[in-house]
């Protein structure tokens, strides 16, 4: 009987350590993050619930290590799951290295798994909600060919200045619409393909962004869900996490090739500011 593979990257992250919680005991972890500590600490989490794992220090802008991830993934089984939650944000790097990392990365990912899809596996990928805003529409054929040697090169000469927020807010779309386009070649070979976009959660990345970023917390008091326990940053790591394990079981067979906003209605209520209160 074939072994059910799940890959996860970025692990080390909170969101990453909540999916390798989420899944153990879907099969086989495949692990993956770019640093050392950060995957031991994956993986020795993943050791402590009793799951078989292997663990890969990965660079998902290098294509040998990318290609090696799922090389790995391939000879521990069949690849049922993928779940792809590698991201710089705004603050942590300038406009070029975020569109390297969070879309480029993403698309080096999907093209090794591709050749890995067969019946039943499902992909998700982490965007954002930023992902959602409408800005420079023109440049959406450009984000389509995110694998083009001079991808990089041409978004620079097509916006004004390329800072880490731009650089953030065109990748993160580029992901929503590289699942999307995406999803049909997954689903001739019987998998799916679906993108989610987490709102304001609460993480390192997203404590250390509201730091930077104090209109932040006008955002977080204008997301519609607040639950017990939860503060400026109303989202949860596991939000994320539940969701990719619902996405990847067969009581999603039917949903692919869309975004799924994880945003306690954040995006919907700003669409609607005229909204009964």
């Amino acid at each position: 009987m074939t072994t059910d593979v799940v890959v996860i990257t970025g692990a080390g992250g909170a969101m990453g350590l909540a999916c390798v919680a989420a899944f153990a005991g879907r099969g086989h972890l495949v692990l993956s993050d770019v640093g050392e500590d950060r995957l031991g600490q994956a993986v020795a989490a993943a050791e402590a619930a009793g799951v078989a794992t292997t663990g890969l220090v990965c660079d998902v802008t290098d294509t040998g290590a990318v290609s090696g991830l799922f090389a790995a993934a391939q000879a521990a089984g069949s690849l049922r799951s993928l779940v792809h939650t590698v991201g710089l944000s705004p603050t942590m790097a300038e406009g070029r290295r975020v569109l390297e990392v969070d879309l480029v990365g993403a698309a080096r990912v999907l093209d090794a798994a591709t050749g890995l899809v067969g019946p039943g596996t499902a992909g998700v990928f982490v965007s954002s909600m930023a992902g959602h805003a409408v800005l420079w529409p023109e440049l959406n054929p450009v984000l389509d060919e995110p694998l083009a040697p001079d991808f990089l090169t041409r978004i620079e000469a097509s916006v004004p200045a390329l800072d880490g927020a731009t650089g953030y807010v065109l990748a993160k779309r580029g992901v929503i619409r590289l699942c999307e386009r995406w999803a049909g070649v997954w689903g001739r070979r019987g998998g799916r393909l679906v993108s989610v976009s987490p709102g304001l959660i609460d993480t390192a990345m997203g404590r250390l962004e509201l730091e930077r970023f104090p209109d932040m917390a006008a955002m977080g008091a204008a997301t519609p869900v607040h639950r017990p326990g939860t503060g400026t940053l109303p989202g949860l790591p596991t939000d994320i996490a539940s969701l990719a394990a619902f996405l990847c079981s067969d009581a999603a067979s039917f949903i692919s090739g869309c975004d799924i906003l994880v945003d306690g209605g954040l995006v919907g209520a700003g669409k609607h500011p005229g909204a009964p209160s």
